[in-house]
């Protein structure tokens, strides 16, 4: 999954790293452009992935 970068235009950012729970799953992603770092955490159901 790739997120669009909240400081600058860059899109489609990779993950730099993942975490799969039971119930969510969460990335933290550094943009190539700018720098930046964040992470998301988003529910698995909603993905069609959790069980």
């Amino acid at each position: 999954m790739t997120d669009n970068c909240p400081n600058c235009p860059q899109q489609s950012v990779q993950p730099a790293a993942e975490y799969r729970g039971d119930t969510q799953v969460g990335h933290l992603y550094r943009c190539p452009g700018c720098g930046v770092t964040w992470s998301t955490n988003r529910d698995r159901q909603a993905y069609g992935e959790a069980a």
